[in-house]
């Protein structure tokens, strides 16, 4: 099989500049996590603090999140990610300059992370409603898939680039190098042509808000499957807690959790390939079998596995995630109309937010309180429950999908004229 068949999204121009915009970007994100802590480190800072800026940017990006979905259908996505693009360029530019010239503080760490929070409030719902406006109806499931994958090998590059540029040298420098991936990004939402669309700005910002959640409620099959998606995250939340308490006392070490890290990583890749070139029959269906993999790094790790056992469960467990990532981002947007697409897919951002903490901050404590082994048992539990869940709904089962990627199966779905959108259609000039 030819090169352009297996990337054949990227051979749509709009499509290619907003992945080379958003893959820079996505490594510029990956940069900052363990940037961040030497940061911190390095104006004077503690464990405490790196925890209070990292949680700054989750709750600022929460509380944001339905306005962000709102700004992305209210007016041009592109404008909105370009202008975010800018902005955090500026700001981290401002921080790497000021911690090289020997000027950071924890304020100014927590500032930028409240502008980070902010923005990532902005950018997330509006590239779910922008991807369908850049690609053909038929390689949109690859295009996610591609976007997956991407984002998978920039957690895997960005650690290591960060980790090597910040003991070495300052913090700062990396700062800098992530300020050059925001302008690369916002450069290439310049030269992104897109169809002006409807957009819902006659109305208040809050009542584009509610019209968001009633489209939401009003798709059992949509709010059914994010409660699901709530369950399992919870669940899954657990492993990533106890894992690295776990390993590091069966091993002796924390290198083997490291290794684990590494397996998942791979994993992650593999699906989001997978996601590229698989076009199953039952979307949702198929996506949420794969979801059910997230049990076997809970098993192997309830059970005192060795090391490389659980590291085969965690690579599969990734592999099932990402894979399923790509297939719902998928089903989404092809089953919500355009002009809501970024106010519905900001409340499925915003359970995730808000649960995946709630996980992070129950599983320490119900392990002392009935161990780790039941902890991870009831872990295991959810996931089963919240994938069953969303397997009930009717629809969700109903759902198929042709070769070419069109969708059938419920009525409102059939006829000769299967809902649309002028956005997802091929540019002049491009191969279908």
């Amino acid at each position: 099989m030819r090169v352009a068949d297996k990337f054949g999204a990227l051979a749509e121009r709009r499509f290619r500049l907003l992945w080379i915009g958003r893959t820079t970007s996505a490594l510029g994100d990956a940069l900052m996590p363990v940037t961040l802590a030497f940061a911190v480190l390095s104006v004077g800072g503690s464990a405490t603090d790196i925890g209070l800026v990292i949680a700054a940017i989750m709750v600022v990006r929460t509380l944001l999140l339905l306005i962000g979905g709102a700004l992305a259908d209210r007016l041009p996505r592109r404008l909105l990610l370009g202008s975010s693009d800018l902005f955090l360029c500026a700001v981290q530019a401002a921080v790497g300059i000021l911690l090289l010239t020997g000027h950071g503080s924890m304020s100014l760490l927590l500032g930028t992370a409240v502008c980070y929070g902010a923005a990532s409030a902005v950018t997330r719902p509006a590239i779910v409603g922008l991807v369908p406006q850049t690609v053909s109806r038929e390689r949109l499931q690859q295009a996610n898939g591609l976007m997956e994958l991407s984002r998978g090998a920039s957690q895997v590059m960005g650690p290591a680039v960060a980790g090597a540029a910040a003991s070495m040298a300052s913090p700062g420098w990396v700062y800098l190098l992530d300020a050059v991936t925001f302008l690369v990004s916002a450069a290439t939402m310049v030269f992104l042509p897109l169809p002006s669309g409807r957009r819902a700005g006659q109305t208040h910002m809050l009542k584009d808000i509610a019209a968001g959640w009633n489209e939401v409620v009003r798709r059992p099959w949509y709010w059914v499957t994010l409660c699901g998606h709530a369950v399992s995250n919870l669940g899954s939340s657990a492993f990533f807690v106890l894992g690295p308490v776990l390993i590091a006392h069966q091993t002796g070490g924390a290198a083997d959790w490291g290794l684990v890290s590494a397996s998942m990583a791979v994993g992650a890749l593999i699906g989001a390939a997978t996601a590229m070139r698989y076009r199953p029959r039952r979307p949702l269906v198929t996506s949420h079998l794969a979801l059910l993999l997230g049990v076997l790094q809970l098993a192997a790790l309830a059970g005192e596995s060795p090391t490389v056992v659980v590291m085969g469960a965690g690579l599969a467990s990734a592999a099932g995630v990402a894979f399923a990532n790509s297939m719902w981002t998928t089903a989404v947007q092809r089953l919500i109309p355009e002009e809501v697409l970024s106010r519905v897919a900001s409340y499925d951002w915003l359970i995730s937010f808000t649960v995946a903490p709630l996980g992070y901050a129950a599983a320490g404590p119900l392990a002392e309180a009935i161990g780790a082994t039941w902890t991870l048992q009831i872990a295991l539990a959810s996931i089963v429950v919240g994938v069953a869940t969303v397997l009930l709904v009717p629809r969700i089962r109903q759902l198929r999908q042709t070769g070419e990627g069109d969708l059938h199966g419920w009525p409102d779905l059939e006829g000769p004229e299967p809902r649309e959108r002028s956005s997802s259609l091929t540019p002049a000039g491009e191969p279908r």
